[in-house]
């Protein structure tokens, strides 16, 4: 494994009778860099594995987000229960309970799978100053590790774009698979799913119905079907009558299935580089060319924009905040937040889709039903709420309560960010000066009549 994807956070010699990982935003067996380099650790020093993972309650997120999670990890313990490394399952407070078991299995060394998030890089830090050993996080999520691919803040997609390129070639290789480990465990306390099942019963729903099967398998069966289907993807991702999303959202959300086996395989099938810098030509559906364009559509999506969101929320000190905004949007915004709004919406009536707008309606009626939402109209979506909301701070703060409490991939770096980018012009530049937006792009519904069929998308969503 590439070192540099290892981000030392205690550095001890090891004295330890175990190894502990810490599974959070990585949830599969298959391409898992933490996993590996834990059990590189645990097999050098003849020692034990442990998988850990801690469940706790999320503010915002609903009870089928956390359906969708267990249901993968209930795959996860089974394939690792074939290679000898137990899977261990806490409740609780995550820090707690994870210093609990490194003390139980003594071990020499701990490995935490990497999140730009507030939360979870503070408990990496707070574990690595309460235990007195080895204490590393993986980027197993990204392609490029996100401190490598830039030691800063980059200011839009353009900027990460040529830095991905340049670094991309680099990491483009196949982790080895997970084996059976060697190496015999001690009985260390665990609930089991029967226990996990009850706790997130207590969760209260959100009435979503979520029509993706969860877990790896369904992650990689998942990635066929968007293979299949790559040829048409760049001409046709964007179309809101017509579902040709990726469907790899959820997947890569919970770390069902990597960035990287996504990129690699889809090279494999298209047998090209991949061209990021490129704008796709849009061929034909079926000729070779459209199957690039395909590829690099998708790129643009996982790679280059996905891990600009985790380059953002890790040197962002406030990722759900306006104050966040580039100056130039900040001072717009503020200028024009007294402007007469055509439409104001309470929070109540923006969940229960009750605008005057059919169109918005549609797009949060199948956000709410099915955890999802098309990619193009999530970018309308925001944008009225800034239009809509008695402030840029409400309308900001509306659209992360809805997309956490109902989008599947909710609380997560891409949802901040695209909000972000729709509501406060993150990684864009300033437009021309409109009542309410100011200097923000906008969007309005007589684009979407012109570009698309608008009565083939409300249709859509009405017969889920």
């Amino acid at each position: 494994m590439n070192d540099s994807r290892q981000l030392l956070l205690r550095d001890k010699p090891f004295n330890g009778s175990a190894v502990v990982y810490v599974m959070s935003r990585d949830q599969r067996v298959g391409d898992n860099h933490a996993l590996l380099a834990a059990q590189a650790c645990a097999a050098l020093h003849k020692v034990p594995l442990y998988v850990v993972f801690v469940l706790k309650k999320v503010s915002g997120r609903s009870r089928e987000h956390y359906q969708f999670m267990l249901d993968g990890l209930r795959e996860v313990k089974a394939a690792l229960d074939t290679h000898s490394i137990p899977f261990i399952m806490r409740m609780g407070e995550p820090k707690k309970e994870i210093i609990s078991i490194v003390n139980e299995v003594e071990a020499g060394a701990v490995y935490f799978d990497f999140s730009p998030l507030h939360g979870a890089r503070t408990l990496a830090k707070a574990v690595a100053n309460d235990v007195d050993c080895r204490v590393s996080v993986v980027d197993t999520h990204n392609v490029i590790p996100a401190w490598v691919v830039s030691t800063k803040q980059e200011f839009a997609a353009h900027t990460m774009r040529t830095k991905v390129y340049k670094q991309l070639q680099n990491y483009l290789v196949a982790p080895p698979a997970v084996t059976k480990h060697q190496f015999t465990p001690q009985p260390i306390a665990s609930i089991d799913f029967t226990d996990a099942q009850k706790f997130i019963e207590t969760i209260r729903s959100a009435g979503i119905s979520i029509q993706q099967a969860s877990g790896e398998k369904a992650a990689h069966r998942q990635l066929s079907a968007c293979i299949e289907q790559l040829d048409t993807y760049a001409n046709n991702r964007n179309n809101i009558a017509v579902d040709y999303q990726s469907g790899l959202s959820p997947y890569v959300h919970y770390g069902q299935i990597s960035s990287l086996r996504v990129v690699l395989d889809v090279m494999d099938s298209v047998d090209q580089p991949p061209l990021l810098l490129m704008q796709p030509k849009l061929a034909q559906a079926g000729d070779k060319a459209s199957m690039q364009d395909g590829m690099n559509a998708l790129f643009e999506e996982l790679v280059v924009r996905k891990e600009l969101a985790d380059n953002f929320c890790l040197y962002s000190i406030d990722y759900r905040s306006i104050e966040v905004a580039a100056d130039w949007a900040k001072k717009t915004l503020y200028d024009h937040a007294d402007d007469k709004r055509e439409f104001v919406y309470t929070a109540q009536e923006w969940e229960a889709a009750t605008t005057h707008d059919e169109v918005w309606n549609a797009s949060q009626k199948e956000l709410m039903s099915t955890g999802k939402m098309h990619g193009y109209m999530r970018m309308y979506w925001a944008k009225k709420l800034l239009e809509w909301s008695k402030s840029p701070d409400e309308a900001l703060k509306i659209a992360i309560y809805l997309n956490d409490k109902y989008s599947i991939d909710g609380g997560d770096p891409n949802g901040y960010v695209g909000i972000l980018w729709s509501i406060a012009g993150l990684h864009d530049r300033p437009w021309f000066d409109r009542p309410v937006y100011g200097k923000i792009r906008y969007m309005n519904s007589a684009g979407l009549y012109r570009k698309f069929d608008v009565a083939a998308y409300i249709a859509r969503v009405n017969s889920v």
